[in-house]
């Protein structure tokens, strides 16, 4: 029985990915496959629950919340975070005037009072996906898969399945991928995969913050482009949205993220972040020995 418990649980460690994949789309979107249209946002976030309980247990756990939890980081991480998609959304539209296309008229920056509101929504656990998904997504998958596989591959990986996920949501009636149309859904995966690597930027030069780089920038990706790149006005029905702007914008966000794998020449920080970690954890060690560590740390250098 023990030798059974210990194979099965190496079998899952050994494709926890898979599994946590598997596990979102199952129950993501049990609600479309049986006909009711909607999707389950905190998906990624039960998925990782799970698997994590069944490979790590309570150490697990915590390291999922100490990610969450990461606030500490340098303002030019929040900076990032929260204002690189307004830079992407308004790059994108003065390409889409340079080339001919008609501006929105940006309605809610008329209105302070709203625009705030806005944003404080898309912030709103409850109200908006990014805290569901990012728990998930960055706070579990991204560390998982640049252990697995790198931080390039791991986030090519993440990013495509952050994008193909939402599927169902372009068949949903109100929602924003309705009306952009089916037809934008490969630009959409482009996108999410362009947005995904510079999260992993921010990710690991944030100190491996999934509140930072998941949460916070994830409600920056639904903000900008929402009060930048149409012309919705919170409680009224959804205008038609320009496709060829949103298309411009997946290929500038690409080529962002691009821009930020050529410039940390594909390591996204990821070699910053955990020389950074492992430093902490000496310190941790030196206050707590510091004899036997000091110590040991000679005997290595002779």
């Amino acid at each position: 029985m023990q030798f059974t418990r210990v194979g099965a649980r190496a079998l899952i460690k050994n494709n926890n990915i898979s599994l946590f994949f598997i596990i979102t789309l199952l129950i993501g979107w049990s609600p479309w496959l049986i006909g009711s249209g909607y999707i389950i946002f905190a998906a990624p976030t039960i998925a990782a629950i799970i698997v994590t309980i069944l490979v790590d247990g309570k150490n697990g756990l915590k390291a999922i919340w100490n990610r969450l939890g990461t606030w500490r980081a340098s303002p030019t991480s929040y900076i990032a975070a929260l204002l690189l998609p307004a830079l992407t959304s308004g790059i994108a539209l003065g390409v889409h005037a340079l080339l001919g296309g008609t501006l929105p008229s940006f309605p809610l920056f008329s209105n302070p009072m709203m625009l705030v509101m806005t944003f404080v929504m898309f912030l709103l656990p409850w109200q908006s996906s990014a805290f569901m998904e990012e728990v998930g997504f960055r706070g579990y998958a991204l560390e998982e898969l640049q252990k697995k596989w790198g931080p390039l591959k791991g986030t090519l990986v993440l990013g495509v399945f952050f994008g193909a996920w939402l599927l169902p949501e372009f068949y949903r009636v109100g929602s924003a991928q309705n009306a952009l149309g089916v037809g934008y859904y490969p630009w959409f995966i482009v996108t999410e995969i362009g947005f995904s690597l510079l999260m992993t930027w921010v990710y690991n030069r944030s100190g491996k913050s999934s509140l930072i780089s998941g949460v916070l920038m994830h409600v920056a990706m639904n903000f900008w482009p929402f009060v930048m790149l149409t012309n919705i006005v919170p409680g009224q029905p959804l205008p038609a949205f320009d496709q060829r702007l949103w298309i411009i914008t997946s290929v500038v966000v690409l080529v962002s993220g691009i821009a930020a794998v050529v410039r940390t020449k594909g390591k996204l920080g990821y070699e910053e972040a955990r020389a950074s970690l492992d430093g902490k954890e000496m310190l941790k060690q030196i206050n707590r020995r510091p004899g036997v560590i000091e110590s040991d740390i000679v005997r290595r250098m002779e």
